[in-house]
């Protein structure tokens, strides 16, 4: 009885063709709308992540700020020691610790003879330790890592260029670092950086072009904030630090925080209105998840209602075909047919507009996914700048292609029972009657 009733419901639609097709074309727009923005909405969250993917999972940088949310830092102020560094590193799930000195450099050198010089402008050096490599998931390609109280130097491949690409800088090569107060540091290349096989924005901004050691390079801080005006200390603004696994950030977070409010160096030489912030690699990831999830539930929300409108079309041709068939159906009740059966005919052929319109949507969406991500990437590479680090990924969201089309099925039978229940109530000699 079920394949009978299959049939003369496939045979309904068949009879018109025309508004059968655009009864689906409401349902396949509808959940075409619906794949289209999931599969674009994870994509470029997926992109998002990367391009804020600053250091490995278990990263987090340290500072001094205002601990709010979202929290702030202020490279400005400074306060961390070597002791300090020495302290954290014992502490419970804290892996590395790794100072940032940041050296403006007027410029870099190369010597071509006696009397010849060739010169770039320098930039920004980092004056750290061999741990920063680690913290921030980048590996040498050649050389070793530079050493402490050593005029050495390591510096990215694309740096190596610097002179040239006829000039390729090689390990073992002698430079000259000029800095702001026109102090010349000769130095030597011993270490080249591997490039990141990811690309992303914030690895251009935060990527290591040319690292150091603390000493010769950077500057002992002086202040009475510091130690007192005759106390030397080295002083730090920032710290970059990693946790031992990534089960274990937020305890190592903790543990940091703790250890700088009660017993560090640092917390007599803040100024006493400012606070200790560590922002972790995953609560950059969670504060970019959390926009991006209200903004797909937001799209998302806008396309659901051109399923709601398919569904209204469905119900439209339902009533109709009833008004249609009542004779018809008055014929099928005379001869025996149960109410039910006539109800069932009726859902049968609204669900499978639903199940054909999510079959067909959902190829639609794939497809429309794939075209409008390869424009997003064709758009952002000409447009440059900040969008030209890496490409967008093409992720389809699989489990909103089953739920399409559970959801095509469900507004077909929803928007098919009033009509059906219509059917069924139908006086059999009144509908017999019916012209």
């Amino acid at each position: 009885m079920i394949a009978d009733i299959f049939l003369m419901s496939l045979d309904a639609l068949r009879s018109h063709k025309i508004r059968t097709f655009l009864t689906l074309l409401g349902v396949i727009i509808g959940i075409g709308s619906v794949i289209i923005v999931t599969t674009a909405g994870s994509s470029v969250r997926i992109f998002i992540e990367e391009q804020w993917n600053i250091f490995n999972p278990t990263g987090m940088v340290i500072g001094i700020g205002t601990a709010s949310d979202p929290p702030q830092i202020s490279f400005r102020d400074m306060g961390f020691t070597d002791h300090d560094i020495d302290e954290l590193k014992k502490l419970p799930y804290v892996k590395e610790v790794a100072p940032i000195g940041l050296l403006p450099l007027k410029a870099i050198k190369l010597r071509e003879g006696f009397l010849k010089w060739q010169s770039k402008a320098g930039g920004t050096m980092y004056a750290t330790t061999p741990a920063l490599l680690d913290i921030m998931g980048m590996e040498l390609e050649e050389g070793r890592m530079f050493q402490n109280k050593k005029s050495e130097i390591v510096m990215s491949k694309s740096m190596t260029q610097l002179f040239g690409k006829d000039k390729e800088l090689k390990v073992g090569d002698t430079l000259y670092i000029q800095r702001l107060d026109g102090k010349l540091i000769k130095t030597t290349l011993v270490g080249i950086l591997k490039e990141s096989e990811s690309s992303n924005v914030m690895s251009q901004v935060t990527s290591l072009s040319m690292a150091g050691p603390v000493d010769p390079y950077y500057t002992s801080y002086f202040g009475s904030n510091v130690g007192g005006i005759l106390k030397r200390v080295t002083a730090y603004g920032i710290l970059y630090a990693s946790a031992t696994d990534k089960e274990h950030v937020d305890d190592a977070k903790n543990n940091i925080i703790n250890y700088l409010n009660t017993s560090s160096d640092a917390i007599n030489y803040k100024d006493k209105n400012s606070d200790f912030v560590v922002i972790t690699q995953q609560y950059i990831i969670s504060k970019v998840d959390q926009i991006m999830s209200v903004m797909s539930m937001l799209i998302t929300s806008i396309a659901l209602v051109s399923l709601v409108v398919g569904g209204i079309g469905i119900a439209n041709i339902m009533f109709a075909t009833v008004t249609e068939r009542t004779r018809e159906i008055g014929t099928m009740m005379a001869i025996g047919a149960k109410r039910r059966e006539i109800m069932s005919l009726f859902l049968y052929q609204s669900a499978m507009i639903g199940l054909f319109g999510g079959i067909l949507g959902v190829i639609l969406g794939a497809s429309g996914g794939a075209f409008i991500i390869q424009v997003l990437n064709q758009y952002a590479s000409e447009f440059g700048g900040a969008f030209t680090a890496g490409d967008i990924p093409l992720v389809y969201s699989t489990q909103w292609f089953f739920v399409a089309v559970f959801f095509g099925i469900m507004i077909g039978i929803v928007a098919g029972v009033m009509p059906a229940r219509k059917a069924a109530k139908m006086d059999p000699v009144v509908a017999l009657r019916y012209s």
